[in-house]
């Protein structure tokens, strides 16, 4: 099962820098050819806020290293503050909203890096939790072991 999350990790890694290329695609139609695409950019810039959110549950599903689980986090709110921030703004503060189309760059870099690193995440052993002491299971009602009832 964690072989198979990590696999549909990659995927999604590879998949989110593709999707923002096309909306890199849609914003050069919509100044090339008269404003038609503004709301096609709208429409699939929210779409693909799915794939961070999806890569943070596959990150934990997939038991990614912690370092690799950050990152995907990173991923997720720079897409929040990018889309969702930064884009509705820009009536109220048109020079801060400028910075939609930076950060696009940046979250274009952090998805990219993630997708590079993803397919050593496939190939890794995954790593179950051990331990050398079995689990204490207390013998009566929720108390620790050896406690005496008074």
């Amino acid at each position: 099962m964690v072989k198979w999350t990590r696999i549909m990790y990659l995927i999604g890694a590879w998949l989110f820098p593709g999707a923002i290329l096309v909306q890199v695609f849609f914003v050069g139609l919509s100044l090339f050819t008269g404003q038609a695409y503004w709301r096609t950019h709208m429409v699939f810039g929210h779409l693909i806020g799915m794939l961070p959110l999806l890569l943070v549950v596959l990150g934990y599903l997939g038991r990614l290293p912690h370092a690799a689980k950050r990152l995907t986090w990173l991923l997720f709110g720079v897409y929040f503050v990018q889309a969702e921030i930064f884009a509705l703004i820009r009536p109220a503060a048109p020079m801060l909203a400028a910075l939609h189309p930076v950060l696009a760059l940046v979250l274009f870099a952090v998805a990219l890096n993630i997708a590079l690193r993803a397919r050593a995440f496939v190939q890794a052993p995954v790593r179950t939790v051990t331990t050398s002491e079995p689990p204490v299971v207390p013998i009566e009602g929720w108390g620790n072991p050896g406690e005496e009832k008074m």
